[in-house]
């Protein structure tokens, strides 16, 4: 065979490969960008998820610290206001009409009228007054020490947003990167994890010798992406489980509230009448004791830590809100033996 032919099948066949390899460059590539498509909207979707939960828990959050703040300042400062003008009061004498009660723990009394009066400037102003990390704070933990210090020793009446008292509000109350708060990033640490945005090898991917490159790096892309949606998953289930806390607690909080008021109005029109406790009749004295023992169940409640250290719903306020049915109906009969006496 003529060498020209030679060479010229010669450069064919290195064309043709040439040709070959190109063509398996342009579909890595074209596998590369698509899995890359897939890594970002696997993310994207998980995260957007996430924000939608995390919202919903912000507002259950926001809605617990107005009901708390308005049943403080409507409810227990009103009342201790109004108890404390009756005179010699004597809670020993507690035997009326043939029932022995419980006399209420006069040092827990006195506490919660000396605490309850220290919040009157806290909440009276309301949520502009608290701010948003006062807010958040007061609906987690509900405490006077709460608005006075946080666990690390800042006021939280002097924080807001993602500066609140731990991870969790940090991020419930910080919002998403987008609006400037702390993001998904910011306060899954305590929900389970990690969930920062993952590195994904999206660059040029322009050479056809890094066409091989880019396919392992999209295949690593996706992998990234995967792992980051079960993180954010697991975090969706307890901001959910949150939520529900904050929304259970509220709902409690607020039917406590509605068998005080009628028992409180009684209580008021007694005081109006008369402040010296030696001269109240035996219905006069229950109705004292059953709005004491009503307003000491209320401020158990809103003292009730809602949140632990590690930003997780606390046991001891599952295990109240799994008890409030009977909680509210042992309450609701004290209070009903004295409204229709």
């Amino acid at each position: 065979m003529a060498v020209p032919i030679i060479i010229g099948l010669g450069a064919a066949a290195v064309s043709a490969y040439g040709v070959k390899k190109g063509v398996d460059a342009k579909g890595d590539f074209d596998s590369a960008k698509k899995m890359n498509r897939q890594a970002n909207e696997i993310y994207e979707s998980a995260q957007e998820r996430l924000e939608t939960n995390r919202e919903l828990a912000q507002n259950a959050l926001e809605q617990l610290g107005e009901t708390k703040l308005s049943i403080y300042n409507d409810s227990i400062i009103s009342f201790v206001k109004s108890f404390q003008k009756i005179k010699n009061i004597d809670f020993q004498e507690l035997n009326i009409d043939g029932e022995s009660m419980t006399p209420p723990d006069v040092s827990e009394l006195k506490q919660l009228c000396d605490s309850s009066l220290q919040l009157q400037d806290a909440v009276k102003g309301g949520v502009t007054a608290l701010g948003a990390g006062g807010l958040a704070g007061f609906a987690a933990y509900g405490s006077v020490g709460t608005l006075a210090t946080a666990s690390t020793g800042t006021a939280i009446g002097s924080l807001s947003g993602a500066a609140a008292t731990n991870a969790t509000l940090a991020w419930l109350g910080g919002g998403s990167l987008a609006s400037g708060g702390m993001g998904v990033a910011g306060g899954t640490t305590v929900l389970g994890g990690i969930v920062a945005a993952p590195v994904l090898a999206v660059g040029g991917m322009i050479l056809a010798s890094k066409a091989e490159a880019a396919k392992e790096d999209a295949y690593s892309n996706r992998l990234k992406a995967e792992l980051a949606a079960e993180q954010m998953e697991t975090a969706m289930t307890v901001t959910s489980a949150i939520e529900k806390q904050f929304i259970d607690m509220d709902r409690v909080l607020n039917k406590l509230n509605d068998i005080f008021q009628p028992l409180y109005a009684v209580f008021q029109e007694l005081v109006e009448r008369s402040v010296n406790y030696l001269q109240y009749s035996k219905i006069d004295k229950k109705c004292v004791y059953a709005t004491v023992a009503t307003i000491q169940t209320l401020k158990m409640l809103l003292d009730t830590p809602m949140l632990n250290d590690e930003g997780l719903p606390t046991q001891f306020s599952k295990d109240i809100i799994d008890h409030a049915p009977e909680l509210c109906d042992e309450v609701e009969q004290i209070a009903l033996t004295v409204i229709d006496s």
